[in-house]
């Protein structure tokens, strides 16, 4: 009867060890789970503030058009048809201007805490445009929206994105270099952010002339 009673308490202290390994097994991989997301999230969180604040501009840009609109707004907002090379330099005037604006920030002591102004600023203008095409011209607006607008936002935005997070590593690296005396064994080669901001740039040209050449092509096909 002892030994009858002794093996059970064996089987049962087996059958408790197996759900209790299984239990911590479970929160092992939770626990794994959690810090592979972080980590994740911390490689990435340029990108998601960036993509966060692009989001947040359009909601801004759309409702500001909505509360504010004019006669002067419409203007400004409106499809501006032209040759190729008016319009060429119009895209790449303004695609330019926002590029050096994240280039400066990334050379700047201070830029990484204002670097994502920038896709907000996208965002904003990209809100008032689609509010615009929206309200004026309902149905017929969003499909022009789709087609003439949202695709080289999209394009010039993923550029944005990266030299928006190359300029924020940039900024950082500046100001723990300066101001924390920190990162100063590492080896800084400037030749490699000038490369890649170049690289950039040259994107940046294509997509404006990609942009031109397809609103140039559908101008007279899609009108507004």
């Amino acid at each position: 009867m002892d030994s009858f009673e002794l093996k059970n308490e064996k089987e049962l202290e087996k059958e408790f060890e197996k759900e209790f390994n299984k239990e911590i097994t479970k929160l092992e991989l939770i626990e794994t789970d959690k810090k592979d997301w972080f980590v994740l999230f911390t490689e990435n969180k340029t990108f998601i503030y960036s993509v966060l604040f692009y989001a947040a501009g359009l909601l801004c840009g759309s409702f500001i058009y909505k509360n504010c609109k004019n006669d002067v707004l419409n203007n400004i907002l409106s499809a501006k048809n032209g040759d190729f090379l008016q319009l060429l330099l119009n895209n790449l005037s303004l695609y330019m201007l926002i590029f050096v604006a994240a280039v400066l920030l990334g050379v700047c002591l201070v830029g990484f805490p204002i670097i994502n102004s920038i896709p907000f600023l996208i965002g904003f203008e990209a809100g008032m445009k689609v509010a615009y095409y929206y309200i004026n011209f309902n149905v017929k607006g969003i499909g022009y929206s789709l087609l003439m607008v949202a695709p080289f936002v999209c394009l010039f935005l993923t550029v944005v994105i990266y030299s928006v997070s190359m300029s924020y590593e940039l900024s950082r690296k500046i100001y723990n270099i300066t101001i924390k005396k920190s990162d100063m064994s590492e080896e800084f080669n400037y030749k490699t952010y000038l490369k890649k901001y170049l690289a950039y740039a040259g994107l940046i040209i294509i997509v404006a002339l990609i942009n031109t050449a397809v609103c140039t092509a559908l101008n007279g096909l899609i009108s507004i």
